[in-house]
């Protein structure tokens, strides 16, 4: 096991010296944020902005839904930001809030929103083989994976990050969404069914558009 290199100065590691000057750096960005400097938010977003865009696109039906996500996400933690704790990880809480600012937008758009919820699946679709992952490169994968989480209603999409992706808890869930065990689980259940069926039929797609 390789031993951390001790820093004289303070009788510290190297390791904890960057935590603590990631810390540092961080309190001047949220400071700066805080008081509406433009510079600091820049910053700010420039330093989370890949993090959560990619959180955004798990969520979003498609690249603009989730470029306008983004910015909601960003406007409602530029909000907060005077609330945040003095103490715990900041990258754990701008990732767990900016999860729920994604729902929070899902949710505003209730004719998208619940209209997609109540769309039923065509019974007679054909059926698609299982996805056969180890003959699919790695950007391969996460490109199929992606596209079938979009395909997602915003319901199932938002139940499938939540639960198997993002691993939040389910009493938090609960909570959060206002929603009964009962209903969780029957509409978690659909979510996953719905899940791998269209991993297949976008793996099925995937793989036709690649031998023409």
């Amino acid at each position: 096991m390789q031993e951390k290199a001790e820093n004289p100065e303070n009788g510290g590691t190297h390791e904890n010296t960057a935590v603590i000057f990631r810390t540092l750096i961080e309190n001047k960005l949220i400071e700066g944020s805080v008081r509406g400097d433009t510079g600091s938010q820049r910053a700010f977003y420039n330093r989370f902005s890949n993090t959560i865009l990619g959180l955004c696109y798990r969520y979003a039906s498609g690249r603009n839904d989730a470029l306008a996500m983004c910015v909601f996400v960003f406007l409602e933690l530029f909000h907060e930001l005077k609330s945040i704790p003095k103490d715990g990880e900041l990258q754990k809480w701008i990732t767990n809030k900016a999860i729920w600012y994604a729902v929070k937008y899902l949710h505003n758009d209730k004719h998208t929103f619940f209209i997609a919820k109540t769309t039923r699946y065509e019974e007679n679709k054909p059926v698609y083989e299982d996805m056969d992952e180890d003959s699919l490169t790695a950007e391969a994968r996460k490109e199929i994976y992606l596209t079938a989480l979009q395909s997602l209603t915003p319901s199932y999409r938002i139940l499938y990050n939540l639960t198997y992706i993002d691993e939040i808890p389910v009493k938090e869930i609960l909570n959060e969404l206002q929603m009964a065990a009962e209903t969780y689980k029957a509409e978690l259940e659909q979510a996953r069914f719905q899940f791998k069926k269209q991993l297949n039929v976008c793996n099925y797609e995937y793989n036709r558009n690649r031998k023409e």
